[in-house]
Parts: C-alpha cells; sequence; structure tokens
C-alpha cells in the first residue's frame, strides 16, 4: 500500500466517525489535496493569525505531530512529511473543538473576522457542525497519522504545540474571561461533590477537558494531565469531607489514586483514573448523606470498601470498632439486609470487574489478587453473580 493509499485508508475512517478532514499541503504551505467539501472556507480560517507560515517554519526543523489551536478556538492535528531533502508535504487533520461551544460564542468569535457578512454566515454554519474531539483522541489521532506516514510508533511526549498569538488586548480580555468562567467551573464541580449529586457528569467532564486550568508543567502533556488530575483529586477529597466523607476515607482514597495517577502510562489511562476518581467521590458522599446506617456500621462498609484486597476478618472489624464479633455480625447484618461475608464477597466481585479491564492481568491473576482459593471458584463465584464468566465478561465490555 503507498502512502497515499494509507492516507486516504486514514481519512475515510476518521471521516466515519467525525466531520473531521485530512488536508495535504505542499513544502510551501499551498494546498495540494483535501476530502473537506468547503476546502476554500476552511483554508482561510487555517491561514488565520499566519498560521500556515508558522507551521511552514516549524515543519522546516521538525517532524513530529503538532497541536496547534487559533483564537476561535479551532485545533488541528498536523504531521510534517519529510525525506533526506527536507520537508516534502505537510498532512494536516481538522479542524475540530476539545470543548463545546455556545452560538453565543461562535457568533462572537465570527463577529471578529475581518470577512463579509454573507462568508461569516457561512462560517458559524460551519463552525456549528464541527466535531468535539476530547483531548485524549486527539492525541491518538495525530499518533496514528504519524505512524501511516513513518511506520514508527510515538508517545503522547513527543507532541509539540503551537498556540495562537493573539494581541495584548485580547489576551487580557480572554485570560480574565478564561479565569472567570474556569473558576466557576471549579467552584461547580466541587459543589457537585459536596453534595453527592448523581447528576455530575457533564459539567464535570467538560471541567475536565477544557484545558483552561493554566500550565502545570513545562511543555509535557502528560504530566499536565498528571498535575491537573492530582489537583482535582485533592480538591475532591477537601470537598467530600465537606459533604460528610469521613475524613480517614477520603485521605485514603487520595493516596490510592494518586498512586494510580503516577502509574498511568497514556493520556487515555490518566483520563479514565479522572473519571473513576470523580464518580467514586460523588458516589461516596451520596451514601453518606442517603443511606441510613449508624456511624459505626458506615465506618465498618468503608473499611471493607478500601481494603477489598486484603484478608479482612470479622475479628478484625469488630476489634477495630470495640464490638463482638457476634454482636457486630448482628447489627451488620440488621442494617444492611446482608452478613459481613457476603458483603465482603460482593464487593470483591465488584473489584473484580474494575481489574478485568485492566488486560494486563490475567483472569487466574485477579483471583488470587482478591483472595479467593482458586480460579475456578473465582470463576463460579462471578458467573453467578454477573451471567458471565470473568472472560467472558471482559470480552463483552472492553
Amino acid at each position: 500500500m503507498t502512502l497515499q493509499e494509507k492516507l486516504e485508508l486514514y481519512g475515510n475512517m476518521i471521516l466515519s466517525c467525525h466531520k473531521l478532514y485530512l488536508w495535504t499541503y505542499g513544502a510551501g504551505m499551498q494546498l495540494i489535496g483535501t476530502n473537506c467539501p468547503d476546502a476554500e472556507l476552511v483554508n482561510a480560517l487555517f491561514s488565520l493569525e499566519g498560521r500556515r507560515e508558522r507551521m511552514k517554519h516549524y515543519s522546516e526543523e521538525h517532524r513530529k505531530p503538532i497541536i496547534m489551536a487559533n483564537q476561535l478556538g479551532l485545533m488541528w492535528i498536523a504531521v510534517p512529511e519529510r525525506d533526506g531533502s527536507g520537508v516534502s508535504r505537510i498532512h494536516v487533520l481538522g479542524p475540530f473543538f476539545v470543548d463545546s461551544i455556545s452560538t453565543d460564542s461562535i457568533q462572537q468569535a465570527a463577529s471578529k473576522l475581518d470577512m463579509s457578512g454573507e462568508v461569516k454566515l457561512k462560517v458559524m454554519q460551519f463552525l456549528r457542525e464541527l466535531p468535539v474531539v476530547n483531548l485524549s483522541r486527539a492525541f491518538e489521532y495525530a499518533i496514528m497519522l504519524y505512524y501511516c506516514i513513518y511506520g514508527e510508533t510515538i508517545g503522547v511526549s513527543d507532541m509539540h504545540y503551537l498556540e495562537s498569538e493573539p494581541t495584548p488586548e485580547s489576551r487580557r480580555s480572554e485570560e480574565t474571561d478564561r479565569i472567570h468562567g474556569t473558576y466557576e467551573m471549579e467552584c461547580e464541580a466541587l459543589r457537585l461533590v459536596r453534595e453527592g449529586d448523581l447528576n455530575y457528569k457533564e459539567k464535570m467532564t467538560r471541567l475536565a477537558m477544557t484545558g483552561a486550568i493554566g500550565r502545570m508543567s513545562n511543555g509535557d502533556p502528560s504530566r499536565q494531565m498528571k498535575n491537573a488530575v492530582i489537583v482535582c483529586t485533592i480538591l475532591f477529597s477537601r470537598a467530600a469531607i465537606d459533604g460528610g466523607l469521613s475524613p480517614e476515607v477520603a485521605l485514603t482514597l487520595t493516596d490510592k489514586y494518586l498512586q494510580s495517577i503516577e502509574a498511568a502510562r497514556t493520556i487515555s489511562e490518566l483520563s479514565d483514573v479522572a473519571f473513576t476518581l470523580q464518580e467514586d467521590f460523588v458516589r461516596r458522599v451520596h451514601r453518606v448523606r442517603t443511606r441510613a446506617l449508624s456511624s459505626p456500621i458506615s465506618e465498618c462498609c468503608d473499611y471493607i470498601d478500601l481494603h477489598i484486597e486484603d484478608n479482612i476478618t470479622l475479628s478484625a472489624l469488630a476489634s477495630r470498632l470495640r464490638y463482638s464479633d457476634f454482636y457486630l455480625s448482628r447489627r451488620f447484618k440488621e442494617e444492611t439486609g446482608k452478613s459481613i461475608k457476603e458483603y465482603i464477597r460482593l464487593k470483591k466481585l465488584e473489584r473484580a470487574k474494575d481489574l478485568l479491564r485492566d488486560n494486563s492481568l490475567t483472569v487466574k491473576e485477579i483471583g488470587e489478587r482478591l483472595g479467593f482459593c482458586s480460579q475456578s471458584y473465582f470463576t463460579e463465584q462471578f458467573r453467578r453473580e454477573y451471567g458471565a464468566t470473568p472472560s467472558r465478561w471482559r470480552e463483552i465490555c472492553i
């Protein structure tokens, strides 16, 4: 398969999922070809702020993918195609947004363009139809495009960024708006955790993916996202404590997630950790605020949840709460409707579902990690609870 055939296949595959177009420019940034039906209009948007000239300058010295943005909030991915004599072509994917944008914002952005009224209307219509591609997915598309061209695998840390260069006046205005908007989103996110509000996903996802949290690393996007998720973890834990979650549980969760953040190897893994910890804090606060459990039994449940991979015994739990084994067993069953043994079994199986998403762990390793006496017993218990074997559940859900 020739490079041109590979790029056509790549462009068509992306286009089958999003209205996301592939462009090919010559070394002098003259447009050679695209699958975009509004090529003239979009090419003009790409040229704003000297975008093409800056792209040409970058390509003279580099070949790794570059992520570009302009003052409209549009994003592009570009990969220079180089040979022994220098850059021959530049392949660009886009434009797209990394966050949803309101109609008012589109109108305000279009009003600033030096174009006729008719063209501005076309721009607004085009912008309304653009896809929103989260940053993690954009990185993956860039890695795939680079592989199509060079047949080499790279990582997120190989990405470069070409940021827009606004005027001092617009920079001050946009910085003020961004700080104000980000502060409001942070307050809303913390409120959702503090109140255990289960209708949290849309707003918290928006906050996590906007990137309007400021620069938290020295040019490394992976470190930037790790630092951002670390900050969220700490803020969420404090909000959860305000919402009624015990400090011991909140801080134990914080330690657990900080370790997961540092262990994450890709942006996708970091995104998974971010969304998991958000849901975890919200749901724990929700349970505390809604369930009618006494404080000792609630503490007992929290301890089991946080130490589910450990060998938890009735005696250890009773000793922790200063109860006799018999009294704790009876009271736990009265309040939860389950015996401690059954509760632990169910929590182990819930944790098994999380671990099965990690393809690096075998079913046997997961069973051993959770303390099941054999793989066959683990499989039997899992099938009894979820109607499928662990292996089959992994196939269906991943």
